[in-house]
């Protein structure tokens, strides 16, 4: 009986201990799906933030994305004439600055201004195909603007905002609408004249979509070469 009254104890508490082991086994389950299903909530949040700051700043105009923007953005000039560049990346000591091919196209230098500062360039690499060309300057004069270039190309309808030097006038914005978009370029409407070309084209939300190459003087068309056709010569992306 004594024996019997042991066994029948012994399997109880067997029993019992499986069945709490079962349990602290569901529970460590449950809570794993909790750490993932938290994991994927806080990604969501992250990118719904994202969203709402680029709201926000579209919301209170152009004024943001200037201020943020205009101090990447020089006037280049060489002996034949003028345009504009940006910060676009740096490489090692230098900040990298990327504009039009035409604006700098035949020159080894270059001259760089910005806010009554001046700096002295040097062409890297030329890319006549895409009118794109580079231009390092020794140390890191300002923040760098690129933003690594994506697959899909802007809508037509979109706000597009150009900064450059137009006929001389340093730290000019103007923004429009983009009126085509095509594999090797984009066409718009926001006023661009000589002297722009160089500059950078962006979304109202802050990205970066191409370097403007040209306009016509009163007339509201006006091109943007594609960031990504950047990635064809003069980087490698």
């Amino acid at each position: 009986m004594l024996a019997g009254a042991i066994v029948a104890s012994w399997l109880a508490a067997r029993d019992a201990t499986l069945s709490v082991e079962g349990d602290v086994a569901a529970l460590d389950e449950s809570i794993g799906a909790l750490d993932r299903r938290l994991e994927q909530l806080e990604e969501q949040a992250s990118r719904l933030g994202a969203r709402l700051e680029r709201a926000e700043e579209r919301t209170k105009g152009t004024g943001p994305l200037a201020a943020r923007v205009l101090p990447s953005v020089f006037s280049l000039e060489v002996p034949d004439g003028s345009g504009a560049g940006f910060a676009a990346w740096r490489a090692g000591g230098t900040t990298v600055l990327l504009t039009a091919a035409h604006v700098v196209s035949g020159w080894d230098e270059v001259t760089v201004r910005r806010a009554g500062r001046s700096w002295r360039g040097s062409v890297l690499e030329v890319d006549e195909v895409n009118d794109l060309a580079t231009v390092a300057v020794p140390g890191a004069i300002a923040r760098p603007l690129w933003q690594a270039p994506v697959t899909a190309l802007p809508s037509t309808g979109a706000t597009l905002v150009l900064f450059g030097s137009p006929l001389g006038y340093e730290g000019t914005v103007t923004r429009g609408i983009i009126s085509r978009v095509a594999y090797n370029e984009i066409q718009t409407d926001a006023p661009a004249n000589p002297g722009s070309s160089g500059g950078p084209a962006l979304t109202e939300d802050g990205r970066l979509v191409g370097v403007v190459v040209s306009g016509y003087e009163g007339r509201d068309i006006n091109f943007v070469v594609p960031v990504r056709r950047v990635c064809v010569t003069l980087r490698a992306c």
